[in-house]
């Protein structure tokens, strides 16, 4: 299913003592990019995170970040704890007895000490719960993603049958442009010549034919429009493919129109490279 690389998920849950927050935003990008922040407490989970982003996500600019609200009731709970307070103070104490003049303990330090003894207690009770929810929030926004590019798909798909038809057009006029040629030749000659050299004749008609025949790049196109119908219909992230696929469109355009020797056919060119070009546009927002 074709996806746009730009997509955002806000959400926020309640767990055990704390508020879970994630908030995930894509933008394009030639490459995959992450830009991830966690809370202090989640930080060992990092690697996990990042797999888990990877593996939905294959391009664009991926900013992810998940934050631990603390519940002030758990905030206050901690800072009073008898045994924790006595274990640190002891220690402060011995630590103390071997410095010269040491400052006096300051309580602010201690709960910042016990701050952070609850955090390791709390880190190693919600993993579930942060990677599940991470796991759900992903599935919003590869789901945004895929309504994005599933509007973006339907332009695509307009904007290549209006190139299918530009390319009958051109097919249909090229044998009678190559007609009416042959005739402006033979009557150059005749007005000339008293006698036309029929191989004179059939030479200049032969390098019109060689400077001025699009078969070659109109058979191209065709074939570039089947495997860009391929990949848009495909089940895998193909934008970077259907970016150089686009490429090889123009590519074909621009010769046509450089061998243009009608105005029907110069126009047809430049049709053709509005209509590439606005395909081009949409494909630079495709996963």
């Amino acid at each position: 299913m074709t996806s746009s690389m730009t997509g955002f998920c806000f959400k926020e849950k309640q767990i055990k003592g704390a508020s879970l927050i994630i908030e995930l935003k894509t933008l394009n990008s030639r490459y995959f990019e992450l830009n991830l922040r966690l809370a202090d407490q989640l930080k060992i989970y990092e690697s996990k995170v990042r797999e888990m982003i990877s593996a939905k996500i294959s391009r664009g600019k991926v900013d992810c970040r998940i934050f631990l609200k603390i519940e002030e009731n758990q905030a206050t709970a901690y800072s009073v704890n008898p045994a924790e307070l006595k274990t640190i103070v002891n220690a402060t104490e011995k630590i103390a007895k071997s410095l010269k003049n040491p400052a006096p303990i300051n309580p602010i330090d201690i709960l910042g000490l016990l701050s952070n003894q609850t955090k390791v207690s709390l880190d190693k009770n919600i993993r579930k719960d942060v990677l599940d929810f991470l796991d759900d929030s992903l599935g919003m926004l590869v789901n945004d993603r895929q309504r994005e590019g599933s509007k973006i798909r339907t332009v695509i798909l307009k904007n290549i049958k209006l190139v299918e038809l530009l390319v009958g057009r051109a097919k249909k006029i090229m044998p009678k442009v190559i007609k009416k040629h042959q005739s402006k030749i033979t009557k150059k000659f005749k007005e000339a010549l008293l006698d036309i050299d029929d191989s004179r004749l059939k030479q200049e008609f032969l390098l019109f034919i060689q400077k001025s025949d699009i078969t070659e790049e109109i058979d191209r196109i065709e074939s570039h429009i089947i495997e860009l119908k391929r990949l848009i219909n495909g089940s895998i992230p193909s934008g970077k493919k259907m970016d150089f696929l686009m490429q090889e469109f123009n590519r074909e355009a621009n010769t046509i129109g450089s061998k243009a020797i009608s105005v029907d056919i110069s126009n047809i060119s430049i049709e053709l490279k509005v209509y590439i070009e606005q395909i081009r546009e949409q494909i630079q927002n495709i996963e």
